[in-house]
């Protein structure tokens, strides 16, 4: 009776492992498609160019100074609720190449301005593409 008890022992036990390889398998998969998405989401927020209000929106005065870096532009933003998140707008900035353009200045933007339009008007090409229109 003993080898029987070894033998059943031996068995629960590669059941038990075979049950917890499953297990680990199935989390791993599920982590791998929540980072998937989080990926996703992300990347689409910071492609997407999105307008935080509908037009007319609200006007808000910014102001940048020299000492101010990029992040502390983008958390300026956030703050005045011009931009969801000031680290997606840091990502808008280097996919949009405005990495380190954005002037010193008081502005007017708009909730309803995206993103890249404030960017544009921050780094000073707003006036430049009135004046091609005259």
């Amino acid at each position: 009776m003993s080898k029987q008890k070894k033998k059943q022992s031996s068995m629960a036990l590669a059941v038990s492992l075979t049950l917890f390889r499953i297990a680990l398998l199935l989390f791993v998969i599920a982590a791998v498609i929540r980072v998937g998405e989080y990926a996703y989401t992300f990347t689409y927020r910071v492609v997407s160019d999105a307008a935080m209000e509908e037009e007319p929106g609200r006007d808000i005065s910014v102001t940048i100074n020299s000492s101010m870096t990029d992040s502390d532009i983008a958390e300026v933003l956030e703050n005045k609720g011009l931009v969801e998140s000031a680290r997606i707008f840091r990502m808008q900035l280097k996919a949009f190449q405005y990495d380190g353009e954005l002037q010193p200045g008081s502005y007017i933007l708009n909730t309803s301005m995206t993103p890249s339009e404030m960017m544009a008007e921050m780094a000073g090409e707003e006036e430049s593409e009135d004046s091609d229109d005259e």
